[in-house]
């Protein structure tokens, strides 16, 4: 059912279920989850499209498959247009022309693989991108033990230190503190070369004191508890192992139950 929703969208360019608006502001968020097929274990992705109010998640829906990248984000483009996000928010240009349709403003919040970022400029109009905090602070970790040992009290502190940093002043001061690293190694220069891409790509996706005066979520945890109750509940049961198919129908059934959506269309 989420295949024919795909091929429908990249035909028509519309949404191929009837739409049911996400309330207040649209939010898509991703992860993934490995599971024990019969050739051995692969990650499921899975995506959430949910409204946000007040400062929360309300009306999940959610999608999940063994998919590469290029193939999961029309599942997940499809998924978003049923929930709003090609709404037209209003028209730009000229009243006596034919106008520039403005759609729906939508959060999406990834933990920094580029695909999602494609997608999402690709597809969506009006957005905020946001890099998950946990996975930015990931980052600073890699950084402070290859530079003062992993388990030492200086990889803490310093990790610590800039965690808080990026929390409160963005991606600036952390980029910062990465310049003033004396490097000691080849291995450590790598990782200084590295990080420092990183934090200058995803720097206005880490900007999280706006984005947390805004009430703007700056977490993907939605979506990786889904992981739990959507995938692992069922599928990663001691000595389970799937079929690509039989997976896939179990993926889709679930989807479909906690998205309140009904088995058959």
């Amino acid at each position: 059912m989420q295949q024919e929703a795909r091929e429908q969208l990249k035909k028509t360019g519309e949404a191929a279920e009837p739409v049911d608006p996400a309330p207040g502001l649209l939010v898509i968020e991703t992860d993934a989850v490995k599971v024990r097929y019969l050739d051995g274990w692969h990650d499921v992705k899975i995506g959430l499209v949910a409204g946000y109010e007040a400062e929360e998640m309300v009306a999940p829906s959610y999608i999940a498959a063994r998919e590469s990248a290029e193939e999961f984000g029309p599942r997940l483009l499809a998924e978003a247009a049923r929930r709003g996000a090609l709404e037209v928010a209003c028209w730009e240009g000229a009243v006596t022309q034919r106008g520039l349709a403005v759609l729906r403003e939508v959060v999406v919040v990834g933990d920094g693989a580029v695909w999602i970022w494609n997608l999402a400029a690709e597809h969506f109009g009006e957005r905020i991108e946001i890099l998950d905090f946990y996975h930015a602070s990931e980052h600073v970790w890699v950084v402070a033990k290859a530079v003062y040992g992993e388990g030492s009290e200086a990889a803490k502190r310093w990790a610590e230190e800039r965690i808080e940093e990026l929390l409160e002043g963005g991606a600036e001061p952390v980029l910062k503190a990465l310049a003033e690293v004396k490097a000691g190694s080849v291995e450590v220069r790598e990782v200084l070369r590295v990080e420092l891409g990183y934090f200058r790509t995803n720097a206005s996706r880490m900007e999280y004191a706006k984005f947390r005066e805004m009430g703007l979520p700056i977490g993907s945890g939605p979506v990786e508890s889904s992981a739990k109750h959507l995938v692992q509940q069922r599928m990663k049961r001691p000595g389970s192992r799937w079929s690509k198919e039989g997976a896939q129908g179990v993926l889709n059934v679930r989807s479909r139950m906690l998205s309140g959506l009904p088995l058959v269309a």
